[in-house]
Formats: C-alpha cells, structure tokens, sequence
C-alpha cells in the first residue's frame, strides 16, 4: 500500500494535482532511488491504512492520460500525515525548513524516461 500512498502525495504536490503515468513513474524512480527517508515515512503512512484502494475509494481518478487526485483524496492524505506525526513533534517540525514538494522539483531530462520506467518495474515488483 506505500505504493499508493506514494500516488497520493506525488499528485497532492502537482499543479492542479494532475500528472500523467509518465510523469508519476518518473518522481517514483527519484523518489524511491535517492534515499531512505520517502519509503521510510511513506511505509510508515501506508501501515495506517492497510486497506487503501486509491481507486475504489474515491481519492485518484483517471482521464485519459492523467490520474487526478479527488478533494476526497486530499482530506484523506491531509489526515493520514496528520495522524502520523505525534503532537509533540509537530511543534517541533514547525520551525522546520519545508521540504520541497514534488511540484517544486526540477523536470526530468527525457534520456532519463526508460531508466525511470526500469527503476519503477523494480520496486513494483521488489526484484
């Protein structure tokens, strides 16, 4: 489920929460490629919710070329990382530097496409 968790909060980070499957399985390839801390906290998000369907619940839709995140799937991950941060470091996290969200990152250059689609292949399937 961190899998669709991950879907949740790349989309919540782009413009208009829209991005195309190209799009997703690029920051997927990043994401899950430079470092521990996006599958640490996006495991510990998904343990949460062992059910989630990102689809049959309402929270992604699909267009033709563009998976969406819903307003019902924004209130969801909202909650979902709300609950997951103990009040006592939420304060702390305040003070905190922002992290850049995924709308904020620099566009992949295009050679890196098919690497991105292998690296995806190899978390999905955990090879």
């Amino acid at each position: 489920m961190s899998f669709q968790v991950s879907i949740l909060r790349i989309l919540a980070g782009q413009p208009e929460g829209r991005a195309s499957l190209a799009v997703l399985k690029d920051y997927l390839a990043v994401f899950y490629t430079s470092g521990p801390e996006w599958t640490d906290r996006t495991k510990r998000l998904a343990a949460q919710t062992p059910d989630l369907n990102i689809f049959g619940q309402g929270l992604v839709t699909r267009e033709p070329g563009q998976w969406i995140i819903t307003d019902k799937g924004r209130a969801f991950l909202a909650l979902l990382e709300q609950k997951s941060v103990p009040d006592s470091q939420e304060r702390t996290l305040e003070g905190m530097v922002e992290k850049p969200l995924a709308s904020r990152l620099p566009a992949l250059a295009p050679g890196r496409q098919d690497h991105s689609a292998h690296c995806l292949a190899l978390i999905v399937t955990g090879s």
